[in-house]
């Protein structure tokens, strides 16, 4: 139980105040010392009964000086070792942009519901889309339940504000003559082996570019989604250790022209590995900027823009292929497991809401099967008897 004073203290015009000590624990265990005046003894003693009951029942804070911006880094500081150097990037960059600019100056004591609100306001004005202002407020309200349990805050000021939804749209993609068109349209082109790579694996871009030839089992058809090309916490690149997550990790099997023009990619990158010399860097990867580094996903996003405008097809994202991939094979009624696995996402029911609008389809269709069965127009299969 905690325990506290009250002692009197006369001043120096001949009057009488109450002097209020406590004390806590802080985070590391060590003693903290808290003090107070009032004028009364009777204010005194409740206002010791009150400072003891919050100590004793785990919800006593020390009003925070410091402002949202330093609270903020510091979170950051004590939670980076348990988070990537992609996820680290991510989380900087979104304080740093979206959070700091509107409420960083704001003593983090101060900070309410209505001062949270008004940023996120100002986040749409500005032209931030809901997703992005959606991802904002998850990220706030971690961190302030954080200084909660630390004894910044009583309460999470982020728990009542109220956050735009964000509109679940079908994916948008190409048709099966589309997708055909692109990949005969760029077949011969640079990186036209990558967007083909895409549209028949449903890989995302980050994946493609980490792909060693290691990861090609020629033979088999098979490729090995075992890295990806990640952020570093500074802003730039590199090739990342492990997939995504542990779902991403996965054997694809591709279509056998799709293994050849990986293949023929091989013999022109042998020539560049001789005429870049001792300046090639050797990471084994299938495709490369030139001398051996890997590509830029940026400058690959424009690359494929620019690859979509000239075959004049409608605009996609490269993102879009492996949307695209999903929807056909989903149309073309290939089993939804499949294509989980293929994506890469962790369980089923992931893929069935990200692509209900092609489950709807497939809803339809067995609707017309089961009415053919029980209407006679189907004859029976294996095993069964007609009634």
């Amino acid at each position: 139980m905690a325990r506290g004073s009250v002692v009197p203290r006369p001043t120096s015009d001949g009057k009488m105040r109450y002097r209020i000590k406590w004390e806590t624990r802080g985070p590391d265990g060590k003693r903290v010392h808290h003090s107070a005046t009032r004028r009364t003894r009777d204010e005194a003693d409740r206002f010791l009964a009150k400072k003891l009951g919050e100590v004793n029942d785990g919800t006593f804070v020390v009003a925070s000086k410091e402002s949202v911006a330093k609270f903020l880094e510091r979170w950051v500081e004590a939670s980076a070792p348990s988070w990537s150097e992609a996820t680290l990037y991510k989380y900087r960059s979104t304080i740093r942009r979206r959070i700091a600019p509107f409420i960083g100056d704001v003593p983090l004591a101060k900070l309410d519901e209505l001062t949270i609100q008004h940023c996120y306001a100002q986040l749409i004005t500005k032209g931030y889309a809901a997703s992005s202002v959606a991802g904002t407020h998850s990220l706030l309200a971690t961190a302030l339940k954080r200084a909660v349990a630390w004894r910044l805050l009583q309460r999470n000021p982020a728990i009542g504000v109220k956050v735009p939804s964000v509109a679940s749209n079908s994916p948008t993609t190409w048709s099966a003559a589309e997708a055909a068109a692109f990949i005969t349209g760029t077949a011969a082109e640079p990186l036209g082996a990558l967007w083909r790579l895409g549209l028949d694996s449903g890989m995302r871009v980050d994946e493609m570019l980490a792909l060693t030839w290691r990861d090609l089992d020629v033979e088999r058809g098979v490729i090995a989604v075992r890295r990806t090309l990640t952020r570093t916490d500074n802003g730039g690149w590199k090739i990342g250790e492990h997939a995504k997550t542990s779902s991403s990790r996965r054997a694809i099997h591709l279509d056998s022209e799709t293994v050849t023009a990986l293949r023929v990619l091989r013999p022109s990158q042998n020539e560049r590995r001789l005429a870049c010399g001792a300046v090639w860097v050797d990471l084994d990867l299938i495709f490369d900027r030139g001398n051996g580094t890997w590509l830029d996903p940026q400058r690959v996003r424009y690359q494929f823009a620019a690859a979509v405008k000239r075959t004049k097809l409608p605009e996609l994202t490269p993102h879009d292929m492996r949307h695209t991939m999903a929807t056909l094979m989903l149309g073309a009624g290939v089993h939804p497991k499949v294509v989980q696995e293929r994506l890469g996402h962790k369980t089923i029911q992931m893929t069935l809401d990200r692509y209900s609008h092609v489950s709807m389809t497939m809803q339809e269709d067995a609707a017309a099967v089961i009415g053919s069965i029980l209407g006679g127009r189907v004859r029976p299969g294996r095993g069964q008897e007609a009634g």
